[in-house]
């Protein structure tokens, strides 16, 4: 049996659409042609809960339609790291893609459906930005209402996951979703260490070509699809990596001293790191790490060298900090690992 694949690290991407979740009328909602339409309210009409229990109710759609036979999940003991902890309660959709949850015990719950047939999971927000929050009150029936999912079957193609890319230009290509056919993508790009290099950039075709930073570094890429709607209907599954490793410096830079962990006197400390060759300017944030409040002792404080002496005498404690470098224009181009060192007594 294949273990449950949780997709956590945008946990609640699936977003309540267009419907408001505590039971508002109507809600608003964009046709094709921007014009604003009105979603009716998903309203329950069974049977009240048996004494002291409650029911949750809601319909998940895909691609603006409901979906039947997917299995939904509640979780009363949910980890974002390990899922869920407790024996499940479950429920499938029917014909219109409703799922009913009926005589629960009251408490707060996690919920979650399986992507069709596969065995990958997506958790549903409450509208915060965390998978648990849905409240099952005793007497009553939580309506939670319409949620739009999306599949796990975008194709990405080049440039191919753990492969390397030369130079400072990369063209990104991807598979045309046309089940059903997008109506367009949203494209996103990382590097290892530096501001987004393209952050959910609609595109209509299914490529694009990013500029990248003009150091070596690592990045990270994923695509979105959308139809008409402006419903999502699926992404890639998981995000795909290369490397640019030719050019001059790199987006991770080395620190020197003090080196992680180190024990070290109090007075005359020096910080000390790679230089970037494009770097403008460096920022170092540093706290005291035995302080219950964090206290900044450098908030992101600003230099134009590689090394920064720090004035007068740093008391005993374990101090934490990293560095990030900056171009000209602003843009973080650049960042050290988090160290730590201890000042003795």
């Amino acid at each position: 049996m294949q273990k449950k694949r949780f997709f956590l690290w945008f946990l609640i991407l699936v977003l309540l659409a267009g419907c408001d979740l505590w039971g508002s009328d109507t809600a608003e909602n964009t046709d094709a042609s921007g014009a604003e339409t009105a979603v009716a309210e998903l309203k329950y009409t069974g049977s009240p809960p048996a004494d002291g229990k409650g029911n949750v109710f809601g319909e998940i759609r895909w691609n603006s339609t409901g979906v039947p036979d997917l299995d939904v999940e509640l979780c009363s003991d949910f980890s974002t790291f390990s899922g869920c902890n407790s024996e499940p309660l479950t429920a499938t959709t029917d014909a219109m893609g409703q799922y009913l949850f009926k005589d629960v015990d009251p408490g707060t719950y996690a919920l979650s459906v399986r992507v069709f047939d596969t065995d990958d999971w997506l958790y549903i927000s409450n509208g915060i930005f965390s998978s648990t929050g849905f409240e099952v009150t005793a007497g009553k029936t939580l309506t939670i209402g319409y949620q739009d999912i999306f599949k796990l079957d975008l194709i990405l193609l080049t440039p191919g996951d753990g492969s390397k890319v030369a130079g400072d230009k990369v063209p990104l290509d991807w598979n045309d979703y046309r089940n059903p056919q997008a109506a367009y993508y949203k494209v996103s790009l990382y590097p290892d260490e530096g501001d987004a290099i393209v952050f959910e950039k609609r595109v209509e075709e299914s490529a694009f070509s990013a500029v990248l930073l003009p150091v070596s570094c690592g990045y990270r890429w994923y695509v979105e699809a959308y139809n008409e709607d402006r419903d999502k209907i699926a992404e890639s599954a998981e995000p795909f990596t290369f490397v640019v490793d030719n050019l001059p410096g790199s987006c991770q830079l080395a620190i020197q001293t003090p080196t992680d962990h180190a024990e070290i006197p109090g007075d005359d400390i020096v910080l000390d790191w790679d230089d970037s060759p494009l770097a403008a300017s460096y920022k170092i944030l540093m706290w005291n790490d035995d302080d219950p409040d964090r206290t900044n002792v450098l908030d992101f404080y600003e230099v134009n060298e590689s090394s920064y002496r720090i004035p007068g005498v740093l008391g005993p404690a374990r101090y934490v900090w990293s560095v990030s470098a900056y171009d000209k224009d602003g843009d973080k181009i650049g960042a050290t690992e988090i160290y730590d060192f201890v000042v003795r007594p």
